[in-house]
């Protein structure tokens, strides 16, 4: 049987270690974690449109117009329109951008690193299956409560006199 709280209490305190911020110091991490998540998304993809920012990150265009606001006046995207439909806003990362999103993922890699160097090919075979496991029941779960909610939120009962 697992002891939840041993766990729970050994997650906790190595989590802290890892966020501590002199850890994170050579990064300025003055961003949410939607202007992250926003940045994240534009290395991988190299440009995206408003409306498909506004999907991946899950807000409303009004709040994604100011995250993207913040990051364009900052200095870490560059917004332009589109060519064929000057209403399409098209987003980019400057290089200022690029390079924060490098570090951030060198970073990450270097923990990473810690973690797996000293397992065995078959622990990291098997450590990799627990991980996208336990991503994928959360992706589940997380998923179908949200479904849950928001079907529960488009039905209201109109009490009628």
């Amino acid at each position: 049987m697992l002891d939840f709280d041993n766990i729970m209490d050994v997650l906790i305190e190595n989590i802290k270690t890892l966020f501590f911020p002199e850890k994170w110091i050579e990064l300025d991490l003055k961003f949410s974690k939607s202007e992250i998540f926003t940045m994240l998304y534009l290395d991988k993809r190299k440009e995206s449109t408003m409306t498909e920012l506004v999907e991946y990150i899950n807000t409303p265009m009004s709040t994604a117009t100011g995250i993207v606001d913040r990051l364009v006046k900052n200095g870490y995207v560059f917004r332009d329109r589109s060519e064929e439909d000057r209403r399409i806003v098209i987003l980019r990362l400057t290089e200022e951008g690029s390079q924060l999103i490098t570090s951030l993922k060198d970073l990450l890699s270097r923990y990473l690193s810690m973690i797996i160097d000293d397992l065995t090919e078959e622990e990291k075979q098997f450590m990799t299956k627990i991980a996208l496991k336990i991503m994928n029941n959360l992706q589940t779960k997380l998923y179908s409560k949200t479904n849950c909610n928001k079907e529960q939120d488009n039905i209201r009962k109109i009490d009628i006199e």
